[in-house]
């Protein structure tokens, strides 16, 4: 049985022939564990990660006609939805038979997907491994009988229904380690923030999954997270850096949550002798240990989500932190000698005033940090201040369920779309200008210290002008 799965990115549906927004800067993890469990089980699966071709529809629709296979999956997020309910209208009209599934988050809208759009058969919901070992048997044999599949929404008689949701893996080490070679010749360009942060061979792991916070904005909502073995970890560094790899993104929603396991695995790392650059996206809470042993273990670049300067913010996204407690994060990391520090930055919540922006942008501009980003906040299904909204009738679910919309787009926010635009903009411009000496001058002396440090930043400097403007095409654009 024949199994093509495709993870596809935003395109630029003005265009004639429309193409991808942008490059991936990362594998396709999710699709390459499920193609693990599934390769194990002796199924012949193929991946199209989209956004690493230039490919149009016509040319995805090639490779998959290509692959001729016998069920189609495509994972979709908010972004990528209206690209992936392209090329699944295409596939089905080029083959009727051809049974075609959708996963990933934007599923959280199964229902409504399945109401409206008769091309598309399944839907999965959760982790998508073990529910896809479990019904491609069953759609081998043509059984539509679904009701023991967890994690599962279907037609029946023209009905949609859902089965009980599939609990989440507990032993992530029983996943089989991505099989990379799935997509050879694709290509990445790592970068954060506009920021390229490797020109040489650089790839992705996945240490952990979910988060055990409950920020309102965020759609990681498990309240749970689990953790794979320092062994096992070890075992998948060991094998990139045999294939070449240089530098690696960790792509955990959260790496630093449990400082013991994240020391046990850079003590594991050094005992290894295993040369790779490391990065990741961290909380504020690590302790000075932690960040002291992500150093030895050439953790290069640490991202930071602190989203907001006031503390009346940050308590209506049920962050849990203090501005105090950032600017303590960044001093340890510092010490410790971590060469890079991001942090992102969002506007236009919906109870923020123009006081509260003021306040973030004082914290960013205070804050030692190399690279800030801004974001203009969006609701999507699936989070909860989305449900917060739709209760209190601001935003009409029916015309925003299948992209999201920015708050200050809506009628009851009150302030403009255009001044947040613009504010981000100003403020991108304020944070790199030579009217900030102080910055200036410790990112020279930095660089002066770090061959690592000093390589990126000319990167940065050769290309200022264009990475400024993708920084501020990011909030401008909707995907």
């Amino acid at each position: 049985m024949k199994i093509a799965l495709i993870f596809p990115v935003p395109m630029d549906l003005e265009r004639e022939d429309p193409r991808p927004m942008f490059a991936s800067f990362a594998e396709p993890l999710g699709l390459l564990y499920i193609a693990g469990v599934l390769i194990e089980s002796e199924y012949d699966v193929s991946i199209l990660d989209h956004g690493a071709t230039d490919y149009t529809f016509d040319e995805v629709l090639n490779w998959i006609k290509k692959q001729n296979p016998d069920v189609l999956g495509i994972s979709v997020l908010t972004r990528s939805f209206q690209s992936g309910i392209r090329i699944a209208k295409l596939a089905k009209e080029w083959n009727p038979n051809l049974t075609i599934i959708l996963g990933n988050y934007q599923t959280v809208c199964a229902e409504r997907i399945l109401q409206k759009y008769n091309f598309i058969d399944l839907c999965v919901r959760g982790e998508g491994e073990y529910t896809m070992l479990e019904l491609l048997p069953l759609i081998q044999k043509n059984n539509s009988n679904y009701e023991d599949v967890k994690g599962l929404y279907y037609r029946k008689n023209g009905i949609v229904k859902s089965t009980v949701p599939r609990e989440l893996e507990k032993n992530l080490d029983n996943f089989p380690i991505p099989n990379r070679t799935l997509i050879k010749g694709a290509k990445y360009k790592m970068s954060m923030g506009g920021l390229e942060l490797s020109k040489e061979k650089s790839g992705t792991i996945m240490m952990s999954r979910g988060c055990p916070y409950q920020c309102r904005f965020c759609s990681v909502n498990h309240e749970s997270w689990r953790h794979r073995s320092a062994d096992n970890i070890i075992q998948e560094l060991h094998l990139l850096e045999s294939q070449g790899y240089r530098e690696i993104m960790i792509m955990d929603d959260n790496f630093t949550i449990n400082p013991k396991w994240v020391i046990e695995i850079c003590k594991n790392i050094m005992k290894e002798k295993i040369d790779l650059v490391l990065h990741c996206e961290a909380r504020i809470e690590g302790t000075k240990e932690m960040y002291e042993y992500m150093n030895r273990a050439n953790v290069k670049t640490i991202f930071y989500g602190m989203e907001s300067g006031s503390q009346r913010v940050l308590d209506y996204y049920n962050k849990n932190i203090t501005p105090s407690q950032s600017k303590l994060a960044i001093k340890k990391a510092r010490k410790a000698g971590i060469d890079m520090i991001f942090a992102s930055f969002i506007l236009g919540a919906p109870i923020e005033k123009i006081s509260d922006i003021q306040k973030t942008i004082k914290l960013a501009l205070n804050l030692d940090i190399d690279y800030a980003m801004f974001h203009v906040f969006e609701v999507f299904p699936g989070i909860k201040i989305w449900d917060e909204l739709v209760e209190q009738n601001k935003v009409d679910e029916n015309k925003y369920w299948e992209t999201g919309v920015r708050v200050a787009e809506l009628p009851f926010y009150n302030i403009n779309l255009d001044v947040l635009i613009e504010t981000i903009r100003r403020t991108y411009k304020r944070f790199y200008s030579l009217a900030r000496p102080k910055f200036i001058f410790k990112q020279f002396i930095r660089s002066i210290k770090s061959n690592y440090r000093r390589d990126k930043l000319k990167n940065l400097g050769k290309d200022f002008h264009s990475s400024l403007k993708m920084l501020e095409s990011l909030s401008e654009k909707r995907f």
